[in-house]
């Protein structure tokens, strides 16, 4: 019995975990804000990228988001593939916000 009630316990406090996990931006990832993109093309900073084949754009909580379901500017960190596309794309919470970035 005590067993079963410890079992139901510790799987109700699993979401708990996953929600205080960090997420692994790599800390060569660039900072800036990023315009929603139109047709493979996205703003960002002050340079325009092609989407790269394969992209990801990682939401807040760490969701994969269309393109298409960026509805407004956002602040990001990202990264380039050796083509010099967009490949991997975190849009900041506002925790992440407040952290400094990384030296570049």
């Amino acid at each position: 019995m005590r067993l079963s009630a410890f079992l139901i316990a510790a799987h109700l406090c699993l979401p708990l975990l996953a929600v205080a996990q960090l997420r692994a931006i790599p800390p060569e990832a660039i900072k800036a804000k990023m315009k929603p993109p139109v047709d493979g093309v996205v703003e960002v900073g002050k340079y325009t990228f092609k989407l790269a084949p394969g992209a990801q754009i990682r939401s807040t909580d760490n969701r994969i988001l269309l393109p298409v379901m960026m509805g407004s500017e956002q602040v990001v960190r990202y990264t380039l593939d050796a083509n010099g596309d967009l490949y991997r794309v975190w849009v900041l919470s506002p925790e992440e916000l407040d952290q400094p970035a990384p030296r570049q």
